[in-house]
């Protein structure tokens, strides 16, 4: 088994693998100039390769990426039998400060954008080709703003993950978020079965029922989502990504559930996940009560 298909097997996708190529070929190739043989480097050889790393300018950030690829890799060379140990797996990188999260849409705000979307005038998509994509758009635009499902979370959905009559979607376990069964918001329910009534119809006609399961197309899927995003834009400037999206329906979650709710909801494998939210939002309160304090 070569490294790839290794990578493919654990749910890395083609972009990832493509990503973690070029950062372990960097180490690969900063061994070669230390004469240092790949097989056999130690702990301390790859502190020195951080270092060297740090003195290039490299991101904090950006050596934490690569040690992770590195990492994967050794414990592809361990399962393989050719190294008897990942001497990576002890080396932490402390992150500079807390992650910071974009600023947060209200519940108002997110249902406001959804329903604009809905309600684009005809003109926007005239034609029966851009009529479907305008109704496929609305259902993923839903799973973001009212879901927060992640861009990646999207591409793994299938048919059979939505149940109308309970009003309830299955979200299956990825790399890195658990599965869960969440509620459909009612406003979400008609464009929903109208897609799949319309996806029925078109999958009968190409005979591609028991061969393609999935809710959506998979290639070029966060090409797709960003296009959404996009128009979204036009009537919605606010508007940065999904990732923005995603983060603000976290947060408001956290104001009417517990942390431990709210963990199962966002599809998190730790609650040190959940709890950069929590922390974000109580940061955020700081600043506005020192802003408007009386005493100021």
């Amino acid at each position: 088994m070569d490294f790839t298909t290794y990578r493919q097997q654990r749910g890395y996708s083609e972009k990832t693998v493509k990503i973690q190529n070029q950062q372990i070929n960097r180490f690969k190739n900063w061994g070669i100039t230390q004469n240092i043989n790949l097989e056999k480097t130690t702990y301390n050889q790859v502190l020195q390769f951080i270092d060297s790393e740090r003195k290039r300018g490299i991101t904090n950030q950006s050596i934490i990426n690569e040690i992770n690829a590195i990492r994967v890799y050794f414990d592809y060379l361990v399962e393989t039998g050719t190294v008897a140990q990942n001497i990576v797996k002890r080396i932490k990188i402390r992150r500079n400060g807390k992650k910071v999260l974009p600023e947060t849409l209200t519940v108002q705000q997110l249902e406001n954008i959804y329903q604009n979307f809905v309600n684009l005038p005809r003109w926007e998509h005239i034609n029966q080709r851009t009529d479907k994509l305008h109704k496929r758009n609305i259902v993923i635009l839903g799973l973001l703003v009212f879901q927060g499902l992640a861009s990646g979370e999207i591409g793994k959905l299938e048919t059979g993950h939505i149940n109308l009559m309970e009003g309830k979607i299955y979200i299956p376990a990825s790399r890195k978020g658990n599965a869960r069964t969440l509620k459909l918001q009612a406003n979400q329910i008609l464009p929903m079965k109208s897609y799949l009534e319309e996806l029925q119809i078109t999958s009968y006609k190409l005979q591609e029922v028991s061969s393609n399961p999935y809710l959506f197309p998979r290639k070029k899927q966060s090409d797709m989502i960003c296009n959404i995003i996009k128009q979204v834009k036009k009537q919605n400037p606010e508007i940065r990504d999904s990732r923005q999206i995603r983060a603000s329906v976290i947060m408001n979650w956290l104001k009417s559930n517990n942390i431990r709710q709210v963990q199962y909801m966002a599809g998190h494998k730790s609650i040190k996940s959940t709890e950069e939210y929590r922390s974000q939002d109580l940061t955020d309160l700081s600043k506005q009560l020192e802003l408007f304090h009386p005493l100021k």
